[in-house]
């Protein structure tokens, strides 16, 4: 269900990836301060909808967070909240909204993805990993897509351009914990090719895991469309 693979607006977003300072409790240091320097312009995408929309999928930048709170707070129903946070929340609180947004693109990666429709930039999914400590092997995912536009393939294609930046940075295993009732969420990890396993510690949870085989590159984008 979805078209057309390339870079979209790479000169824009890459002029938006200017060093901005971090807010009260980010971490900083190597990564963080200079993450800007160095933002992964080769994981920029575009594809279109089957219905006609142009959407870009890049990394995060710093100066998104109030993209990702709009996103959280007006994108997501109550209830999709619950299911990617697992907590009752109404809006993203100012210290996740940093953590998420201010990345080192290495240990904690983040994709978003956007639609310029009608000149408005509107952030409708966001999709990320997060190097598990002592295995830097193996990373742990969450995605979210807007309400709105979930059924589009927007969540595949943001799962598998996850999946491919992942084994790109040397991560060899992919999983994420998912709620039992998160009938969805285990549809599109089944059809992105993960296996579905008993958690190890929540009866609440199951666990979603897949092997990242050969590494995946850039040139390699076309295989997620």
């Amino acid at each position: 269900m979805h078209h057309g693979v390339g870079n979209a607006r790479p000169k824009a977003v890459a002029a938006r990836a200017q060093p901005a300072p971090p807010g009260p409790g980010v971490r900083t240091g190597a990564g963080v301060m200079d993450a800007a320097a160095r933002y992964p312009v080769e994981w920029i995408d575009r594809f279109q909808l089957a219905g006609g929309d142009w959407l870009t999928l890049r990394p995060v930048l710093p100066q998104d967070d109030a993209l990702e709170r709009a996103f959280v707070a007006q994108g997501l129903t109550s209830q999709s909240r619950y299911l990617r946070f697992q907590v009752g929340l109404s809006e993203l609180p100012e210290a996740l909204t940093q953590a998420f947004t201010h990345i080192d693109y290495h240990d904690h990666f983040a994709l978003v993805a956007e639609s310029f429709a009608g000149g408005q930039q509107t952030q409708l999914g966001d999709a990320r990993f997060v190097r598990v400590g002592g295995a830097p092997e193996v990373a742990e995912f969450g995605i979210a897509v807007a309400d709105a536009w979930h059924g589009l393939g927007i969540g595949r294609r943001l799962l598998c351009l996850l999946a491919a930046a992942a084994r790109a940075q040397g991560v060899t295993q992919l999983y994420g914990d998912v709620l039992r009732g998160n009938a969805p969420m285990l549809a599109l990890a089944q059809a992105s090719g993960f296996a579905v396993q008993r958690h190890p510690d929540d009866a609440r949870l199951v666990r979603v895991q897949r092997a990242l085989a050969a590494p995946m590159t850039p040139e390699l984008i076309a295989d997620c469309a």
